[in-house]
């Protein structure tokens, strides 16, 4: 009798708190009557849904508890059907009934962290209802601003009158893919998308974002009236319409394309269709000659960021190290599309900046189905902006080295000790790099990061008393090259016996020394490295880098790498990429990517 009369007066309660939200929906449309599906949302948020989805008969699997029993009367008044059990009690044959229902084409709605958590993890026994039952899950996530959270294990919500209250119901999950990480990181997904909506700071961000960008629209406008017609398009939006719903895969430059290129070989393996976006014209050159679809990233702008969506239509997207486009993202996870990211990194710098628009930040890539870093340091950093993240290394280790082509070695005439590659070298480096080499008794190649520079580095050459070639001028026999092509660097260092990365000797902060130790090649660096700090000190550790801030440093450094068998890398390189494409496998599982 208690408990019907605490049904009645829940029900009251609920009613009247239920009419002043202000509720929104984000992908509404999959329904619940008449459709055998199993809706799963955490313990802490079903309050909101017991109000929006009240008299549609939906069975609800509620635990045999006091507090159990007192939640199924309001719930049987709501208009809701239960079934009593729990993990702890009478779970088997709930669990057996809860099929019966679905197999019999109806509608059931599971807590799957409950009735005592641990909170936002799937149980494992709740993933194999939908597989006995062949039949989809759809996750919900829920959020309401302001509201209320209870100090229970759960953190149960309430919306305050007249809370603004966001519903965010993601895409059904093949029973093939519920697994209790996928379910997990979906329901994680669609609650941080809720979130996101609801978030004020997050949105006054994104309002402020856009406006600035539409406000700057006409300069773009201008900056383009002087790039090939093409590149004009794609920047636009104007792709070709692709109506296979392709894995989107983005990597502003030529080396993040590279950290790629593991996933991309996966989902090639499985006939997965691929679009693959970038920001600059060397990485755009290089997904011309691969032969993958794709283009220009599109300028950060909502009317150009919705033309490139509205025309790909994405099933996922995965982005590669740090590509923070707030627009471009911030429509990305709005519309549903499923996120990750690989190889993600954040320097100190980077993660100051992003503080200012922390709850933005954090608000879209809790929206993310994964994030994998590539170091301990790179997952600290996220932290400190309230974002998880798990730690898988570098996607370039899983990357096989290009052999280089057999007519370069007759190209290079060796020094006494061989020959130093220089790789990505930056304004205010080549001069130190060629006097390590005159003083190594080493043979100088030359890798400018940016091509407008080549004749500036054959006059650097030149005063350092060397006789340089361009390597396009066939420079046989040749005691000092410059390269003058894009696309060979990283086959060039497997000629090199020793190797030199840009970027760290100057205010950069270094380039990835992953490709010429790859190629089983030590390298010597400069002191800023801090993109690459984690890298950098275990290949030290290893005997197979050092960082120099002088020129003596460097030669010393040299003759010492020279002097030393470099420990063979064969084995812990393939421990390392194996760890890294067992993670990347596990991310798109949770992305839903059957591979």
């Amino acid at each position: 009798m208690k408990a019907e009369t605490a049904g009645r007066a829940g029900k009251i309660l609920l009613h009247l708190l239920g009419r002043s939200w202000r509720i929104s929906r984000i992908r509404p449309g999959t329904g619940i009557k008449g459709n055998s599906a199993l809706f799963a949302l955490w313990h802490g948020l079903q309050l909101p849904l017991m109000v929006t989805h009240r008299n549609m008969g939906v069975h609800l699997l509620i635990s045999q508890s006091r507090d159990g029993s007192l939640a199924s009367a309001i719930c049987e008044n709501m208009g809701f059907r239960t079934v009593r059990g729990s993990s702890s009690r009478g779970g088997v044959s709930a669990a057996r009934e809860l099929v019966n229902l679905l197999r019999s084409g109806e509608a059931v709605a599971v807590t799957p962290d409950g009735p005592k958590g641990p909170a936002c993890v799937v149980k494992k026994g709740v993933s194999l209802i939908p597989k006995r039952a062949e039949v989809p899950v759809v996750p919900y996530g829920v959020s309401a601003f302001p509201a209320v959270r209870l100090k229970s294990w759960d953190r149960f919500m309430i919306p305050l009158p007249f809370a603004r209250l966001v519903i965010s119901e993601g895409r059904p999950i093949l029973p093939e893919y519920c697994y209790s990480e996928t379910l997990t990181a979906a329901i994680n997904s669609e609650t941080g998308r809720a979130e996101l909506m609801t978030s004020p700071m997050a949105s006054i961000a994104i309002s402020i974002i856009k406006i600035a960008g539409w406000v700057l629209t006409p300069l773009a406008e201008l900056v383009l009236l002087f790039r090939p017609s093409e590149e004009r398009r794609e920047r636009k939006g104007l792709i070709k319409a692709d109506p296979r719903r392709p894995v989107w895969l983005h990597g502003a430059s030529l080396g993040e394309l590279k950290g790629l290129l593991p996933a991309i070989d996966v989902l090639k393996a499985a006939n997965i269709p691929i679009y693959v976006t970038c920001s600059t014209p060397a990485a755009r050159e290089f997904i011309e000659r691969e032969g993958l679809p794709g283009a220009f990233q599109p300028i950060d702008t909502q009317c150009a960021v919705g033309r490139f969506l509205d025309r790909l239509q994405p099933g996922a997207l995965i982005l590669a190290e740090t590509e923070f486009w707030p627009v471009l993202l911030y429509e990305t996870v709005s519309r549903g599309i499923t996120a990750g990211m690989i190889n993600a990194r954040l320097s100190k710098k980077s993660t100051e900046r992003y503080k200012l628009i922390r709850p933005l930040f954090r608000g879209i890539f809790s929206c993310f189905r994964g994030i994998l870093t590539r170091s301990e340091i790179d997952s600290d950093r996220f932290l400190e902006l309230a974002v998880k993240t798990e730690t898988a290394g570098d996607g370039k280790a899983a990357v096989n080295p290009p052999e280089p082509d057999s007519r370069w070695k007759a190209m290079i005439k060796p020094g006494s000790n061989g020959i130093l590659v220089a790789g990505s070298t930056r304004k205010g480096e080549e001069k130190t790099v060629f006097e390590i080499a005159r003083n190594a008794g080493l043979t100088p190649v030359i890798v400018p990061r940016h091509e407008k520079r080549i004749k500036e580095v054959l006059d650097i050459a030149r005063a350092s008393g060397f006789a340089p070639a361009l390597w396009t001028d066939d420079p046989v026999g040749a005691s000092c090259i410059v390269v003058d092509v894009k696309g060979v660097l990283a086959a060039l260092y497997a000629l090199a016996d020793i190797a030199f990365v840009g970027g760290t000797l100057v205010p950069v902060g270094g380039h990835n020394i992953l490709e010429p130790l790859a190629q089983g090649v030590p390298v010597i660096i400069g002191p800023r490295h801090h993109h690459f700090t984690d890298v950098v000190t275990e290949a030290s550790r290893d005997n197979i880098c050092r960082v120099f801030t002088t020129v003596d440093q460097g030669v010393a450094a040299t003759l010492e790498l020279l002097d030393c068998k470099m420990r063979s890398e064969k084995d812990s390189g393939e421990i390392n990429s194996g760890i890294f494409l067992l993670k990347m496998r596990a991310l798109l599982k949770k992305m839903e990517i059957q591979v």
